[in-house]
C-alpha cells in the first residue's frame, strides 16, 4: 500500500504519478487517517461491444466511519520516467471514445464503516466502434468530491488513492518496440560502479512490458553482474507511442584482476500476441589510474630486471666460451665479422645451469654433516646470488600472471544492483538476484512459514556466489522465515556456523541439525525480543 499526507495531495486537472503501482494503494493523513483500495491495477482484454464487471474494495482501518467520493479519469504518459497525466472528462464534451467514459460506477458520497472494507461494483461497457489497442484510465477515491470551477474540469481532494486500468480492445493490435538508447553515465570509471540509462520506445497501440536482463562481463568474457528487468513485476509498463527511461546502478566487487574494458548487453522481450526481442550493447572501462600507474611502473622495472638478467646470462656464456666480452661487444657494435670469435668452442643455452649444478655437487661433497651441508648451500647461493635474484624475480612475475588470469576468469563475483525510479530506489544484492532466479527456474510457489520456528538471517561467507541463496531455499522449505540474505566478501569461510543469542540453544541445535550439524556459537545481548538466528554459510554448504 502507498501512503500520502493529507496536506500533500491536491490536484488541478493534471496529476503526476507513476502510472503502474505495486500492491494496494493507500493514503495516510497527518491526523492518523488511512485510506486504502485494492487492487491498484486492472489489466484486462476486452472485445468491442463487451461489458466487463468487477469490484473495487475500499478499506477503512480507522476507528471512525469514513466518507469517500469516487471519480473516473483518463490518463496519458508524461515524460520518460513512468509518470502519467490525468485527464478528467469534461461534462458535455465527451464523445464516448475514451475509457473513462465507458465506466458505470457510483460517484456520490460513499460511507465506509469503521475498521471495515466496502466493495464498490462497477462495469465497463466497450462501444462496438471502440478503436482497437490500448485504453487507459483510473478510478480516484478521495475524502473530498471533485468540483468543477470556471468552466473547466478540476479534481480537488485532500486524500486520494488511485486504481489504474489498462484495457486492451481486440482488433488490429500493433506490438512494436525498440531499445532507443542504452548508455552509461560515465565511460571511464575509477572503480566498478556504473549507472545505466535504458530508453525503451513503444511504437505500437497497446502497452508493453519489456522483460529481460542486462548482462555485464569483463574483458575476459566472465560474468560480473546480471540485472533483471521487469521479471516477476509490473512496474515497467510502457504506454503506446511513448518512451520510458529505466535507470539501474551496478556496483561490482573490487578486484585488481578486473580492471579494463567491460561489456554490458541489454536483452529485452516484449509482446503478448507474439514474443519479440530487442537487444543493444554498451561498453565502459574500469581504470583506477593511480593503481594502473603503479602496475605500469612495476612492469617497466620488471622488464629492466629481465633485460639485465638476460645480458648477465649471455655474458656468462661468452666467458665460458673463452671470449673476451669487452672485445666481442666492441666488434659487434662496429658491425665487424671477427673470425676468431667463430673459432671458439660452442656453448649451449643450458651449459651455465649444468656447470652450476656440477659446482653445487662439488660444494656438497666437502660437507660432513647437516650443518656442513647448510653452510655449503649458503656459500653456493652467495656465489651465484645474481642468478638466484633473477630466478626469484621471474618466479614472482609468473606467480602474479597466474593469479591475475585465475582471478580474472573466476565465473562470478558478488555485486549490488539499484533500481532507480521516481518514488524510491530498490537495492538487490547478487545473492538475492540468484535466489529469485532459482525460484523462477524451479517454479517454486510461496513457502509456508511456521510460527514455531525463529527467524533466520543468512549471510554467505563461502566465497561461492549463490550458496547463501541455496541455504535460504532449503530453510524456507522447512518452514523458516529468512529475514536477511546477503554476502560478505571477507576471506572465504570453510565451515557453516550458526550464531544464536544466549537462551536460544535448543533452536540453534535444531537449525544446526538441518545444516549438516554446523557448529553453533552464542553471544550476549540486551534485546530480549530479538530471537533471530544467524547462519554464516561456509564452503561446506556446497557438499550438502
Amino acid at each position: 500500500m502507498t501512503s500520502i499526507s493529507r496536506a500533500g495531495l491536491k490536484f488541478f486537472g493534471v496529476l503526476v504519478l507513476g502510472f503502474v503501482v505495486f500492491g494496494a494503494n493507500a493514503v495516510q493523513a497527518q491526523e492518523s487517517l488511512t485510506l486504502s483500495i485494492s487492487p491498484s491495477l486492472f489489466d484486462m482484454s476486452v472485445n468491442p461491444g463487451q461489458e466487463w464487471r468487477s469490484n473495487l474494495r475500499v478499506i477503512n482501518v480507522n476507528d471512525y466511519d469514513l466518507t469517500v467520493y469516487v471519480d473516473v479519469v483518463n490518463f496519458v504518459p508524461r515524460g520518460e520516467s513512468g509518470e502519467g497525466r490525468f485527464m478528467p472528462v469534461t461534462p458535455g464534451e465527451g464523445e464516448g471514445v475514451t475509457l473513462a467514459e465507458w465506466f458505470t460506477i457510483e460517484r456520490g458520497a460513499i460511507i465506509v464503516p469503521r475498521e471495515q472494507s466496502l466493495e464498490i461494483p462497477f462495469s465497463v461497457r466497450v462501444p462496438f466502434d471502440a478503436s482497437p489497442g490500448g485504453h487507459f484510465a483510473a478510478i480516484l477515491v478521495g475524502t473530498k468530491p471533485p468540483t468543477p470551477e470556471a468552466g473547466q474540469a478540476k479534481v480537488q481532494t485532500s486524500q486520494m488513492v488511485t486504481s489504474l486500468f489498462f484495457a486492451r480492445v481486440a482488433g488490429d493490435i500493433i506490438e512494436e518496440g525498440t531499445i532507443r538508447e542504452f548508455t552509461t553515465t560515465d565511460r571511464f570509471l575509477g572503480s566498478p560502479e556504473v549507472t545505466f540509462d535504458l530508453r525503451f520506445e513503444n511504437k505500437g497501440n497497446v502497452h508493453l512490458q519489456p522483460q529481460g536482463e542486462i548482462k555485464i562481463t569483463n574483458m575476459w568474457g566472465e560474468e560480473r553482474g546480471l540485472i533483471p528487468i521487469n521479471q516477476a513485476s509490473q512496474f515497467g509498463n510502457v504506454l503506446p507511442e511513448s518512451i520510458r527511461k529505466f535507470t539501474f546502478s551496478w556496483k561490482g566487487e573490487w578486484s585488481m584482476a578486473d580492471i579494463g574494458r567491460y561489456t554490458a548487453v541489454a536483452t529485452l522481450a516484449y509482446g503478448s500476441e507474439s514474443r519479440q526481442f530487442a537487444s543493444m550493447q554498451t561498453e565502459f572501462w574500469v581504470i583506477p589510474f593511480k593503481l594502473l600507474f603503479g602496475i605500469l611502473l612495476g612492469l617497466v622495472l620488471f622488464g629492466a630486471l629481465i633485460s639485465w638478467f638476460v645480458r648477465l646470462y649471455v655474458r656468462h656464456m661468452l666467458v665460458m666460451a673463452g671470449i673476451n666480452v669487452e672485445e666481442y661487444q666492441a666488434a659487434k657494435k662496429n658491425g665487424l665479422v671477427v673470425e676468431k670469435f667463430r673459432a671458439q668452442k660452442a656453448v649451449k643455452l643450458h651449459t651455465p645451469v649444468t656447470r652450476g649444478y656440477v659446482d653445487l655437487k662439488l660444494h656438497l661433497a666437502t660437507a660432513k654433516d647437516a650443518l656442513g651441508y647448510l653452510r655449503q648451500i649458503l656459500v653456493f647461493i652467495k656465489k651465484y646470488q645474481l642468478f638466484f635474484i633473477g630466478i626469484l624475480v621471474i618466479g614472482i612475475f609468473i606467480g602474479f600472471i597466474a593469479w591475475y588470469v585465475g582471478s580474472a576468469t573466476t565465473n562470478q563475483r558478488n555485486y549490488e544492483v539499484v533500481y532507480e525510479n521516481a518514488d524510491s530506489n530498490v537495492t538487490l544484492t547478487s545473492e538475492e538476484i540468484i535466489y529469485n532466479q532459482l525460484r523462477n527456474e524451479r517454479k517454486l510457489s510461496q513457502f509456508t512459514v511456521s510460527e514455531h520456528l525463529p527467524p533466520v538471517a543468512v549471510i554467505n561467507r563461502s566465497g561461492v556466489p549463490g550458496l547463501g541463496a541455496e541455504v535460504r531455499l532449503k530453510l524456507e522449505a522447512l518452514g523458516y522465515k529468512v529475514t536477511t540474505l546477503k554476502s560478505e566478501t571477507t576471506s572465504p569461510q570453510k565451515r557453516t556456523v550458526v550464531i544464536y543469542k544466549a537462551g536460544e540453544e535448543t533452536e540453534a541445535l535444531r537449525l544446526s541439525s538441518v545444516l549438516n550439524n554446523a557448529p553453533i556459537s552464542t553471544y550476549e545481548t540486551n534485546d530480549v525480543s530479538d530471537k533471530t538466528l544467524t547462519v554464516y554459510v561456509g564452503d561446506d554448504a556446497k557438499r550438502e
